[in-house]
């Protein structure tokens, strides 16, 4: 009994250490109602105990998350810091190569952009007034004033392009004044108000309108002289309308027919400039608006002038008589076929032929001095202790040496 009770207990005791060993939540049922009380209030310090290392781990999560995120923003502040820089840099190197690169234009591409900026800005390119040396100064000033210049220049460009005519099509004006003159005649609606002294001054204008005001000149209405060889108004856009002037000018200006002109005469170069400019025949162009300085620019005047008449066959008759040609009661095969400008040619040879011979068969041996010269011819001869035939021999021999350039 003893012994069989004595196991009973040890197993009892082995189980309820076993037991308690392995889960001390686990309690008899059987237990006291003191038991049941220590059974919750455990199962209660568990749940605690976890929800605080739940709570925990999502704190650390969150610092962990927190960190990442301020390292990715500091990680992106650098990116974009290092990015700004780099444009920084990248820009001012980009600025200062423009800069260089404005530094190596001539003075014609200088020009040609400052003008640009003022007619983009709305400003007449005619009332520029600039030396010669002072466009690069202020094409850089132009672009130093931009805020943003590299894109203001390529607008520019862009402007000029649509706006200006490329200088490869006024070769033919450039060096020939006769070619610029007959395009100020088209224009001399807009030169009332302007006198040109000498050639090159109205060749210069003529360019820089032409170049810079190709829009005006496109626009404005030009009536071309009533030419033989008519030639179609060239439908391109910028440069249609002065190929056409171009092409209708080369095609009929007088050319064979003046041939007996001579530009190194200066006796027939001003005898026909004053034939020319008469009152009775006002033949002479752009009179008041150019004023020739020279011998050349009296003989390109007077070509010039020449090249505006009409090179029709009937119209001197038709011009001199007012004829109507389409009038079918009319005979014109009694009607002379000559031109205009022919006529005035013929007309104007036969009278220089005329003036010619007489000044050829011409006494010398007679020549005599007006009343109203003897007595300063009488000063002159006291002052030099000579003779008349010598004074007016040395005048001879002094006007000579000053019209022909002579040493």
């Amino acid at each position: 009994m003893t012994d069989a009770n004595d196991t009973n207990y040890n197993d009892a005791n082995f189980v309820c250490t076993d037991d308690q060993f392995n889960d001390d939540s686990e309690v008899s049922v059987e237990e006291s109602g003191e038991g049941t009380t220590a059974l919750a209030t455990t199962v209660d310090n568990n749940e605690v105990v976890t929800e605080d290392h739940h709570q925990s781990i999502s704190r650390l999560n969150q610092e962990l998350l927190n960190q990442a995120n301020a390292y990715h923003l500091a990680q992106q502040y650098k990116f974009n810091t290092d990015l700004y820089f780099y444009h920084l840099n990248q820009n001012w190197k980009n600025s200062e190569d423009f800069y260089k690169t404005i530094g190596r234009f001539n003075e014609e591409e200088c020009k040609s952009l400052v003008f640009a900026h003022n007619m983009y800005l709305g400003n007449l390119s005619a009332n520029i007034d600039l030396d010669k040396g002072a466009f690069k100064s202020i094409l850089l000033s132009i672009f130093e004033s931009q805020q943003y210049p590299i894109p203001y220049f390529h607008e520019l460009m862009r402007f000029k392009i649509n706006n200006q005519l490329p200088d490869s099509l006024l070769n033919w004006i450039k060096d020939d004044l006769r070619s610029a003159l007959h395009i100020a005649y088209l224009v001399q609606g807009i030169l009332y108000n302007k006198t040109m002294v000498g050639g090159n001054e109205l060749v210069a204008h003529i360019l820089n309108y032409l170049k810079y005001e190709i829009i005006h000149f496109n626009y404005i209405p030009l009536i071309l002289p009533y030419y033989a060889n008519h030639v179609d108004v060239n439908s391109y856009p910028l440069i249609g309308t002065i190929e056409t002037v171009k092409s209708n000018y080369f095609r009929n200006r007088t050319d064979r027919e003046i041939k007996w002109l001579k530009d190194d005469d200066s006796n027939q170069i001003e005898w026909a400039y004053n034939y020319l400019s008469s009152d009775k025949r006002d033949y002479l162009v752009l009179q008041n608006i150019f004023i020739p300085t020279s011998l050349e620019d009296k003989y390109n005047l007077i070509l010039a002038s020449l090249d505006v008449l009409s090179n029709v066959e009937y119209t001197y008759e038709t011009y001199t008589q007012d004829i109507n040609i389409n009038d079918s009661t009319i005979d014109l095969e009694s009607i002379a076929e000559i031109s205009y400008r022919a006529k005035i040619i013929e007309n104007m040879k036969d009278a220089w032929n005329k003036f010619s011979a007489s000044n050829k068969n011409e006494d010398l041996s007679e020549v005599k001095i007006y009343k109203k010269n003897q007595d300063q011819l009488d000063s002159i001869m006291k002052i030099r202790g000579t003779t008349a035939t010598k004074v007016i021999n040395q005048l001879v021999e002094d006007d000579y040496k000053k019209k022909f350039n002579k040493v």
